[in-house]
C-alpha cells in the first residue's frame, strides 16, 4: 500500500510537472510570438556574399517574404552584400571585436563552421535548438543539420539554407577532338589517376598539332578549391586530417597520402597538363585554356556554353556534367559538402525570432527549390532534395538551364543516397585550412614558373621539371607543411 502511495505520488509528481512543462511551453511560444508585431515590424539584416544570379534570386525571395509572410508576422528583411566571402568574415569580426569604423552587426550572416566556430567562441551567436520543434527538424537533409553542431554540446549554431557539392565538368565539344585522335573519350574517366593520364596525353596531342612549335602543349583540366581537393582527398584515402573529439584535435598528416596529392596535382601542373590562369576554372573553359574542371555546384550557372578565343572569335560548344571523381584506391567513397550557413548573431529577443522565421520561410520547400534553380545551390530538406520534386519545378528554357538541372540532381543522388563530408571546426582550423589552400596552389604556380622559364632558355620540359619531381623536393615541402600545421595548432 504504501509502495503504491509512493507510486501514485511520483506519478501525479509526473503529470504536474508536464503540465507545467506545457503551459510555459505555451507561455514560452506566446511570449516569444507577442515579441513581433505587424503594426511595429522589426527589421533584421541577412549579410551575404552572393553576386550575379544567386544575389539577385535572393533579394527577389527577400522582396516576396517581405511583401507576404513577413507583412503578416511584423518582419522587414533587409540584404546586406559583402561582395565576396573574405570581404564579408572580416568585416564580420571587424563588427564583432566592435573596433572604429566597423559595421552595424547584422541579424543572420552567411559563414562557414569555421567561422562560427570563431563566433561561438567570442559568444557572438545563438544555439537554435529551441527555436525548432524535433519535427521541423526531421525534414531537413540530416548531415546538414550536423554540420551546425560543431560544439561539444552538439548544440546547433549554424542552420543550413542551401548546400553545395562538386561536379567534373567537361566540354565535350573539345574532349571529342582529343577522343577522335586518341581514343580518350570523357566517360572514359573514372578516377583521378585517369584525369591525370588523359591531361598528360592532352598535352602531347595538343603540342604535336603544331610540331615547328615546341612545348606549346594545352592543359586539360583545372580545379577550383584545392583545400577540398586535399581535405576530400585525404579522407578517400583513408586518412582524415583533422578529427575533432572531446579530447581535442587528432591530426593525420599521413606522408604517402600527401604524395598521392602531389603526383595528382602539382606533377601535372608543373608539367603543363594542368592549369589555373583566371579567377575561376569557368573563366578558363571560357577562354579554351582548360576543357574539363572540377568545381561547386553552386557555380555551375557560371559554366560557359560557348569559347572565346584570343581572337574574339567563338564557338558554341555542349557541356557534359558528371560526378566528383574519386582517387582508384580510395578507401572512403566520400564527396564534399559545403556551402556557407547561416548563423545568428546575438542582438534582441524579437530579431533573433525574427530571424529564424525567416530562415523557416526560406527553407520551405518551395521558396527553397525556387532559390535552388536560379542559383545552383541544393535544397535543404528532404522532401524538396529529391529527383522528382527539382524536375517537376524546373523549365528547361537553355543549355545554361540544362547544365545547372543536371548538376542538382547529381547533387541530390550524392546527398540523399551516397556519403558526403565536412571537416569539423576547431581553434586554428580556419587559418590551417587557407594555408594549406595556399602553399599547395602557389607552390605549383611558382614552380610551373620556374619551369617555363627553363624551357624558354633551352631546356626541354624534363630536363626543367626534373629538380622539382624528386622525392627530397616532396619530403621537404612536406616537411615545412607539417610544422606550420603543428604551429598553428599550438598557437
Amino acid at each position: 500500500m504504501n509502495y503504491w502511495r509512493r507510486g501514485m505520488a511520483g506519478f501525479m509528481a509526473v503529470l504536474v510537472t508536464v503540465g507545467m512543462s506545457g503551459c510555459q511551453n505555451t507561455e514560452s511560444k506566446n511570449e516569444k510570438e507577442a515579441l513581433l508585431d505587424k503594426d511595429n515590424p522589426t527589421t533584421i539584416t541577412v549579410w551575404n556574399y552572393y553576386n550575379g544570379d544567386q544575389l539577385a534570386a535572393f533579394e527577389d525571395l527577400v522582396n516576396t517574404f517581405n511583401e507576404t509572410a513577413g507583412a503578416q508576422k511584423g518582419i522587414v528583411v533587409q540584404s546586406v552584400g559583402q561582395g565576396s566571402i573574405d570581404n564579408l568574415v572580416d568585416s564580420l569580426l571587424d563588427s564583432v571585436d566592435e573596433k572604429a569604423g566597423a559595421q552595424k552587426l547584422p541579424s543572420i550572416v552567411s559563414v562557414y563552421a569555421e567561422t562560427a566556430y570563431i563566433l561561438q567562441e567570442k559568444d557572438a551567436i545563438i544555439s537554435l535548438d529551441s527555436y525548432f520543434t524535433p519535427e521541423e527538424l526531421q525534414e531537413y537533409v540530416p548531415g546538414f543539420l550536423e554540420e551546425g553542431r560543431f560544439t561539444e554540446g552538439g548544440k546547433l549554431m549554424m542552420f543550413p539554407v542551401f548546400k553545395s557539392t562538386e561536379n567534373f565538368v567537361v566540354n565535350e565539344t573539345d574532349w571529342k577532338l582529343f577522343a577522335d585522335a586518341t581514343g580518350i573519350t570523357s566517360e572514359s574517366i573514372d578516377s583521378v589517376e585517369d584525369l591525370t593520364a588523359a591531361s598528360k596525353a592532352y598535352y602531347e596531342w595538343t603540342d604535336s598539332l603544331t610540331p615547328t612549335v615546341a612545348e606549346d602543349g594545352k592543359a586539360l583540366y583545372g580545379r577550383d578549391a584545392l583545400a577540398n581537393y586535399i581535405y576530400i582527398g585525404a579522407k578517400q584515402l583513408g586518412h582524415e586530417m583533422f578529427k575533432v573529439g572531446e579530447d581535442g584535435v587528432e591530426v593525420d598528416l599521413d606522408r604517402d597520402t600527401f604524395k598521392t596529392l602531389w603526383d595528382n596535382y602539382y606533377i601535372p601542373y608543373i608539367n603543363g597538363y594542368m592549369g589555373a590562369y583566371g579567377s575561376y576554372r569557368s573563366e578558363d573553359m571560357k577562354t579554351g585554356s582548360i576543357i574539363a574542371l572540377t568545381g561547386s555546384t553552386s557555380g555551375t550557372g557560371y559554366i560557359p556554353t560557348s569559347v572565346t578565343n584570343a581572337d574574339d572569335s567563338s564557338y558554341d560548344i555542349q557541356v557534359g556534367i558528371y560526378a566528383p571523381l574519386e582517387f582508384e584506391n580510395a578507401v572512403e567513397h566520400v564527396a564534399v559538402q559545403q556551402g556557407a550557413e547561416y548563423a545568428v548573431l546575438k542582438t534582441s529577443e524579437a530579431e533573433e525570432l525574427a530571424s529564424v522565421e525567416f530562415m523557416k520561410w526560406f527553407t520551405d520547400a518551395e521558396q527553397n527549390i525556387e532559390f535552388s534553380i536560379n542559383s545552383g545551390y541544393s535544397p535543404v530538406k528532404s522532401e524538396a532534395n529529391s529527383e522528382q520534386a527539382i524536375k517537376d519545378a524546373f523549365t528547361v528554357e537553355s543549355d545554361k538551364d540544362t547544365n545547372v538541372l543536371d548538376s542538382l540532381l547529381i547533387s541530390a543522388d550524392i546527398f540523399l543516397n551516397k556519403t558526403t563530408y565536412t571537416s569539423k571546426p576547431f581553434d586554428g582550423s580556419k587559418d590551417i585550412r587557407s594555408y594549406l589552400e595556399k602553399t599547395f596552389g602557389d607552390k605549383a604556380a611558382a614552380d610551373r614558373a620556374a619551369v617555363v622559364a627553363a624551357i624558354e632558355s633551352g631546356q626541354s620540359k624534363e630536363e626543367a621539371a626534373a629538380p622539382y619531381s624528386t622525392d627530397e623536393y616532396f619530403d621537404n615541402w612536406f616537411k615545412t607543411v607539417s610544422a606550420q600545421v603543428d604551429s598553428i595548432i599550438e598557437k
